[in-house]
């Protein structure tokens, strides 16, 4: 999935679209990206990951030209994390630690490690 979206991809966008990347950073070609929100070949970018990492993605360098766009949003990794998605987290974490104390393993088979179905 590296550089699944690049220059030919973006440059088959409307002026008026926006990319969303919440997947993994390395599926946009950033070079690409950069060159398309410069030249206003597409309206715009939210990257919610970017660069080769995904959690955390790794920091750009402070002179990196995302910073410097106007039409990209940049947030580390995080915008999956609305109230209701953090209170699923705590539940099911809590539900799995009363389980366990009751020796009751939740959503993991000890003898296999693998997630139960």
């Amino acid at each position: 999935t590296r550089g699944l979206v690049g220059a030919r991809q973006l440059a088959r966008m409307k002026p008026t679209a926006f990319l969303v990347n919440t997947a993994r950073g390395a599926i946009v070609d950033q070079a690409a990206l950069v060159a398309a929100l410069s030249e206003r070949n597409i309206a715009g970018a939210a990257l919610d990951v970017f660069g080769e990492g995904s959690a955390p993605p790794p920091c750009l360098p402070a002179d990196h030209p995302l910073y410097g766009l106007d039409n990209v949003m940049l947030t580390p990794h995080i915008g999956w994390q609305r109230v209701e998605s953090r209170q699923r987290v705590v539940d099911m974490v809590s539900e799995n630690i009363a389980a366990f104390l009751r020796g009751e393993p939740a959503n993991i088979d000890l003898d296999t490690g693998l997630p139960r179905r």
